[in-house]
């Protein structure tokens, strides 16, 4: 590894909580409390006029009823343990016997009243655009008993299927038009052998969706009569889970204590900027003190280069946008990634390389050479899913062919596809025996950002090839570094471990 600077950490970063809304039953926001009858029935299940919706954190439930009748239909709110069906009075049974939390513990009861079709009652509003990431289902015992002995209709044969049809709404609660399906009871098959019946929760993957604004469940059943659905239309939710859009991290988010000056973290753990979470790894090295990898949050404004407590400045200086940007150090133990708040196709991000890899590339040092024509100075990047790399990788050349970056470049990250973390490396053609030789640095900026209209790549900068190798404007005479994990002391040309022993 290359050479790392000492610090003593001055701050931690603020944390940003993941925008991920999950519902719990139990816990609404309107009514304030929930009261339930003998039966474990929301008390105000046939209120008409005090609630219209249901409320929790981010969602409102429609729900409405005629008091007059004694009827109800949209969404409900129900805690019963008991699974069968024999009369109306067990129509809030689910199969599930309570909600995700257990038996016995509050879930969301949903009548898809027969004639309302793809604008039906049952629909969940959000107070903003969100991604709709999953929801727990199963069905209400009433119609289960539908589909196992009958009801009016037949019981469920060869060909038959019960089905909840989900679509998201648009900011007008219009229906749009993708669509999830999920099948309650499944007899499509001629072999019974492949017919499936749901008998408990179970998770509906909703991501396919999009951002929505809201949810319509519609219930459907192959047992329709002269009359309409024989099948009754009841079934169970809870759990629902959504995520706000991702946020482009600006870094503007990230409080830097003070001006021209770098945010160094305590322990090791995420800085978050947007819907991203940047790792920085902390290493105490004891009598040779505290080192910082990963990600390196800066706000340093200019490019003048002196020694390599000058690391964490770009090459022309500065941010791409703002005050604020983040320069990254390779480490050896992999704990300086980035994670994202949920699965994303990361758009890209503006990078450019640091001073010290410029001056250490355009210049020499006691430690690198100065690059030639056929140097080569790189950036992989390898996107992760559920912990497995994905198959394709971004390669970014840094310097190549005589020419390097050394302003803010728009890198396209698509090509990864969908990804929930993101892993950097840095690599050479000036490598030795203890690993790279060139500042294993780089710069970023605007992290998740779409190609901005109308951008120009920069030209990169060309090397002064002819120009004899000079020394370095670092005035090293012994400098203490980490490389490839071990702590070594540089003199001129020559490396020593702790212990004095040349390398």
């Amino acid at each position: 590894m290359r050479k790392f600077f000492l610090l003593v950490a001055v701050a931690v970063a603020g944390m940003m909580q993941a925008q991920t809304v999950t519902l719990d039953p139990a816990h609404p926001t309107n009514p304030e409390t929930l009261e339930f009858d003998a039966n474990g029935v929301w008390t105000e299940t046939y209120n008409e006029e005090d609630y219209v919706t249901i409320d929790y954190p981010s969602m409102s439930f429609l729900h409405g009823a005629w008091t007059e009748y004694n009827f109800w239909y949209g969404f409900t709110v129900a805690q019963c343990e008991d699974t069968t069906y024999a009369t109306m009075t067990d129509q809030f049974h689910c199969v599930a016997g309570g909600g995700l939390a257990g038996k016995g513990t509050p879930y969301i009861l949903a009548y898809a009243m027969e004639g309302m079709g793809p604008t039906s009652p049952c629909e969940v509003h959000f107070d903003a655009e969100y991604l709709p990431k999953e929801v727990y289902l199963c069905t209400g015992s009433w119609a289960q008993h539908n589909v196992l002995v009958d009801g009016g209709g037949h019981t469920f044969a060869a060909g038959d299927s019960l089905v909840i049809e989900i679509q998201g709404l648009d900011e007008n609660h219009s229906v749009m038009d993708k669509k999830v399906s999920f099948f309650l009871a499944d007899y499509r098959s001629e072999d019974p052998a492949n017919w499936t019946l749901n008998r408990d929760w179970e998770r509906c993957d909703l991501r396919a969706l999009g951002n929505v604004y809201g949810l319509v469940f519609t219930m459907k059943s192959s047992d329709v009569g002269s009359y309409g659905t024989n099948t009754a239309l009841y079934f169970a939710l809870d759990g629902l889970k959504i995520m706000k859009d991702m946020e482009v991290a600006t870094f503007e988010d990230v409080v830097i204590p003070e001006p021209e000056s770098v945010l160094h973290l305590t322990t090791t753990g995420p800085i978050t900027s947007g819907s991203y979470n940047f790792y920085q790894e902390v290493v105490d090295y004891g009598e040779w003190g505290v080192y910082y990898f990963g990600n390196l949050p800066s706000n340093k404004s200019d490019n003048d280069f002196v020694s390599y407590l000058d690391a964490e400045k770009s090459a022309n200086g500065g941010a791409y946008e703002g005050q604020n940007f983040m320069v990254w150090n390779q480490s050896s133990s992999n704990e300086d990634y980035i994670t994202l708040d949920r699965e994303h196709v990361v758009p890209g991000f503006f990078l450019n390389n640091t001073a010290y890899a410029v001056n250490s590339m355009t210049q020499g040092d006691g430690y690198a050479k100065k690059f030639t024509a056929d140097d080569w100075f790189r950036l992989t990047v390898q996107g992760l899913l559920n912990g497995i790399p994905v198959n394709t990788q971004v390669v970014v050349d840094l310097a190549v062919e005589g020419k390097y970056i050394d302003k803010w470049t728009w890198i396209d990250l698509s090509s990864l596809g969908l990804v929930d973390e993101i892993r950097f490396s840095l690599s050479s053609s000036d490598t030795g025996k203890n690993g790279m030789n060139t500042p294993a640095y780089f710069c970023m900026d605007n992290f998740g950002a779409e190609k901005p209209e109308g951008y120009v790549e920069p030209e990169r900068a060309e090397f002064e090839l002819n120009e004899a190798i000079s020394n370095t404007n670092m005035e090293v005479k012994a400098v203490k570094v980490v490389r490839n994990g071990q702590v070594v002391i540089i003199r001129g040309e020559k490396t020593f471990n702790i212990l004095g022993t040349e390398l």
